[in-house]
C-alpha cells in the first residue's frame, strides 16, 4: 500500500522536528520515501567541518494492510525485523514508537 503525499509531508515535517535550533549544523534526521516504505536516518556533519554529511539508518516504516510496521536497522544499516512491535494502524502511532526510548532505535 503506497504511502499518500499527505503522509509523506506528515514525515518530512516530523523529521524536520527532530532536532533543536542549535544542534541542526551538526546533525538532522532524514526520511526518504519510496512507495510504501520510508527510511528513517540520522545524518551526522563531518567531525573536522571538511568533507560530507554521513548518514545512518536507523528505521523504515512499511505502509502495510494491517497498518504501519515499523523495524529496525543493525549498526551496519541492514534492517531487521521488529517482531515484537506489531502493526500500528496510524502513522503517529509508528512515530510514537520511534520515540519510545525502550526500542532505543536512536541507540
Amino acid at each position: 500500500m503506497k504511502i499518500s503525499e499527505l503522509d509523506r509531508a506528515r514525515l518530512k515535517k516530523w523529521a524536520g522536528q527532530r532536532i533543536p535550533e542549535h544542534a541542526k549544523a551538526e546533525v538532522a534526521v532524514g526520511c526518504a520515501v519510496r512507495g510504501s516504505t520510508a527510511v528513517i536516518t540520522e545524518e551526522s556533519a563531518p567531525w573536522d567541518g571538511v568533507g560530507q554529511w554521513t548518514s545512518r539508518r536507523v528505521a523504515r516504516l512499511r505502509r502495510t494492510d494491517e497498518g504501519w510496521q515499523v523495524d529496525g536497522a543493525d549498526r551496519n544499516g541492514r534492517r531487521y525485523p521488529c517482531d515484537h512491535l506489531p502493526a500500528v494502524p496510524s502513522l503517529d502511532e509508528a512515530l510514537t514508537v520511534l520515540d519510545d526510548p525502550r526500542h532505543a532505535f536512536w541507540g
